[in-house]
């Protein structure tokens, strides 16, 4: 019982995250021509798996250990690995996010090769698909406390604004906006659950 309290609001919150990409893609393909998804979904598969390949392995590198400080009852020192994990993927992902603004003709010219479909408006969308993918990888350890405190149900409290920000953003501006709409739809759904 113990176990189901703790783990399904976990799964319910994992549903959550993946429909957000989900609902993009669904709005997308109601409102726009299929060449638009396809765009979309490869910018926001390239930009957002960027943060997998960079911070994400730190991460899952990092959560063994902070359960193991917890568990020991050693409160503080798991506190203060959070604090300093969450310190360095600060570090990180904002030297990521300033290289590629810095470069984004590069980088746009480098996704241009693997995505041909791509087009000078669709280079509006790297900056908040990047900053999006950064918020939710850094939100893993900003809620870190909730699961260590048994606390998950909060976790999925906190991803219903995401979700109706997601569906009200896609709804209402994908339609007269474009795909940048969905773009800072997901940018604003993901600064509000970390927050």
């Amino acid at each position: 019982k113990k176990w189901f309290i703790y783990g399904s609001p976990i799964s319910i919150w994992l549903a959550g995250g993946f429909s957000l990409s989900f609902l993009d893609r669904y709005f997308i393909n109601h409102y726009l021509p299929s060449e638009d998804l396809g765009v979309y979904a490869s910018l926001q598969e390239i930009l957002i798996r960027s943060f997998s390949l960079t911070i994400f392995p730190f991460t899952l590198a990092l959560h063994p250990r902070i359960m193991k400080l917890w568990n020991s009852s050693k409160f503080q020192e798991a506190i203060q690995l959070i604090l300093k994990s969450l310190y360095l993927i600060l570090a990180i992902g904002l030297f990521i996010i300033l290289i590629t603004w810095y470069f984004n003709d590069l980088i746009f010219l480098w996704i241009k090769i693997g995505i041909p479909q791509i087009n000078s408006y669709s280079k509006m969308l790297i900056g908040p698909l990047l900053l999006s993918g950064f918020l939710w990888q850094i939100s893993l350890i900003t809620h870190k406390m909730l699961e260590l405190k048994e606390k998950t149900i909060f976790m999925v409290i906190a991803i219903i604004p995401s979700l109706i920000i997601n569906l009200i953003g896609n709804i209402f501006f994908l339609p007269k906006l474009g795909m940048v709409a969905t773009a800072y739809t997901a940018l604003f759904s993901a600064l509000v659950y970390f927050i």
